[in-house]
C-alpha cells in the first residue's frame, strides 16, 4: 500500500530540517528501551524548550537565547550539565541550560505559566511554593505514576504529586495561567490538580477504566478533550466535569489530540492510520486525513498495520497540523485539503511532535533520545480565513447566528466551510 493518495513522494514538497540535538549523557545504546524521547514541550512564551532526552534525563534549554546559535549547525551534541552553568561564548549550552536527572523514566511533560495574581483574591495570607521568580515551571510525568514539578531556572524539585497508580501518559496546564494541571494515566483516570493550592488534587475523571493516552485544554479552558484505549474521543465540560460529546469515527485506540488556536476545531490521531478533524461545538466530523492509501480494512485498521500515528500538533495559525507515524514520515497537512500532505520528510522512530508557539518550527522527538527541528510550511491565508480565527476567539459558536451578517458568513464562521 502507498502512503500517498494521488501523488508520489517526489511530487510533494520536502520539509527542511534545521538541526538535530543529540544527547551524550545516556549510557544506553541508541533506540534501546530507556533512551527514548517520549515528550517535548515549548513554554507558552517560547522562552524555554524541554525534552526527555533518555536515561531519565530532561534537558531544559533557554530557547530564545540558544536557537540562533543552534540553527547554524546541522547537528549539535548536547552535554549533560546539571544545575546552572557559567556562560561561555563558544558554547550556547553554558547559558542556563540545565540537565535534570529525574531518576525515573519521563513519559510526559508540560510547562506551566502563572499569569494570575492570587495575592489580590486570597481571603487570608498563605504560604505558596510559587513565588514571583517561579512563575514558569515544568511538570514531568513518570512511569511509576508520579508527577514532579521543577523550578525552570534552577532545575530544583519544587513539588511531587502522588495519586496515580500507573504511568502518567500526558500532562496539560490550564491555558488561562492559573496553574491548574491535568494528568492522564494508564491507571484509567484523568486527574486535576491545583498547584497554587500546594498541589491539591480536586477532581478525578474516568473514561472507560482503560488506559488514557492524552488530553488537551481548549484555549478558553471551558472544555477538555481526552483520548485513550478506546475508539472514542471524549469532550468534557470543565465547569460541570460532565461529558459533552463522545466522538465516534476511529477504528482503533486514539493516542493524541489537540485544539485549534481559536478552540473551534479538535484534531485526533489514532492507530487506525487516520487523523480526524472535528467541530468542537457540534461534535461533527469535518475531515479525515489518511496516512495509508488505500485505507486499511477494519481488521487491519484495528490491529498492527505498520502506520500507527504517534502524535499530532496544531499550528498557531490554525491552518496546519503536523503528524508523525511509524511508517517513517513526518507530514505537514493543510486542514483545508485532505488528499495529500503539504510537505513530508523521512524521519525514523519518531514518537512526539510539537509546534513552537510562534508556529514556524516543529520539534520531533525520537526513540534515540534525539530531537530534530523542522521548518514548518508557511502560507498566507485569505483575509476571510484570518478574520474568522479572530472573530471566533471572541464569539462563541452559540452566539454566531445572532450576528447581523449574511447567512453564508454564518456558515463560514461555524466552520461548515473550511476554506
Amino acid at each position: 500500500m502507498a502512503s500517498l493518495q494521488n501523488q508520489t513522494k517526489d511530487e510533494i514538497s520536502s520539509a527542511s530540517r534545521i538541526t538535530e540535538l543529540i544527547p551524550i549523557h545516556t549510557t544506553l545504546k541508541p533506540n534501546s528501551p530507556g533512551s527514548e524521547s517520549w515528550c517535548c514541550a515549548f513554554s507558552p512564551d517560547e522562552s524555554y524548550f524541554a525534552w526527555s532526552s533518555g536515561n531519565t534525563v530532561v534537558t531544559l534549554m533557554p530557547w530564545s537565547f540558544c536557537k540562533q546559535t543552534l540553527f547554524k549547525n546541522a547537528q549539535v551534541t548536547v552535554p549533560y550539565r546539571p544545575g546552572l552553568g557559567k556562560h561561555e561564548v563558544e558554547d550556547c549550552f553554558g547559558c542556563n541550560t540545565i540537565s535534570i536527572n529525574t531518576c525515573i523514566t519521563v513519559r510526559s511533560m508540560a510547562f506551566g505559566l502563572s499569569t494570575l495574581n492570587y495575592s489580590k483574591c486570597s481571603p487570608h495570607p498563605f504560604w505558596c511554593r510559587f513565588s514571583s521568580s517561579k512563575d514558569l515551571i515544568l511538570a514531568t510525568g513518570h512511569s511509576n505514576g508520579r508527577i514532579r514539578v521543577w523550578d525552570v531556572f534552577t532545575g530544583k524539585l519544587i513539588l511531587e504529586l502522588l495519586d496515580h497508580k500507573d504511568m502518567v501518559s500526558c500532562l496539560a496546564f490550564n491555558p488561562t495561567g492559573n496553574l491548574v494541571l491535568t494528568s492522564t494515566s494508564f491507571d484509567g483516570t484523568l486527574k486535576i490538580w491545583d498547584l497554587h493550592d500546594d498541589g491539591n488534587m480536586f477532581q478525578t475523571l474516568k473514561m472507560t477504566n482503560k488506559s488514557i493516552y492524552s488530553c488537551c485544554w481548549s484555549p478558553d479552558a471551558k472544555s477538555l478533550v481526552s483520548v485513550g484505549m478506546c475508539k472514542l474521543v471524549y469532550v468534557w465540560d470543565m465547569k460541570t466535569f460532565k461529558v459533552k460529546f463522545k466522538l465516534q469515527g476511529h477504528c482503533h485506540d486514539v493516542v493524541a489530540c489537540a485544539f485549534s488556536p481559536d478552540g473551534c476545531l479538535i484534531v485526533s490521531a489514532s492507530w487506525d492510520t487516520r487523523v480526524i478533524l472535528w467541530d468542537s461545538y457540534s461534535g461533527q466530523m469535518l475531515k479525515i486525513f489518511g496516512h495509508l492509501q488505500p485505507s486499511p480494512h477494519l481488521i487491519f485498521a484495528s490491529g498492527d498495520n505498520g502506520t500507527w500515528i504517534r502524535d499530532v500538533s496544531f499550528s498557531s495559525d490554525g491552518a496546519h497540523i503536523a503528524t508523525v507515524a511509524d511508517d517513517g514520515y513526518l507530514r505537514f497537512w493543510d486542514i483545508a485539503s485532505e488528499e495529500n500532505p503539504e510537505a513530508i520528510a523521512t524521519i525514523e522512530n519518531s514518537l512526539c511532535c510539537k509546534y513552537a508557539p510562534s508556529g514556524h518550527i516543529l520539534a520531533v522527538g525520537s526513540r534515540s533520545g534525539a530531537v530534530t527541528f523542522w521548518n514548518a510550511p508557511a502560507c498566507i491565508k485569505s483575509l476571510a480565513y484570518l478574520s474568522r480565527i479572530c472573530i471566533r476567539k471572541a464569539v462563541s459558536a452559540e452566539n454566531v447566528p445572532q450576528l447581523a451578517i449574511p447567512k453564508c458568513l454564518v456558515k463560514y464562521l461555524l466552520y461548515e466551510e473550511l476554506e
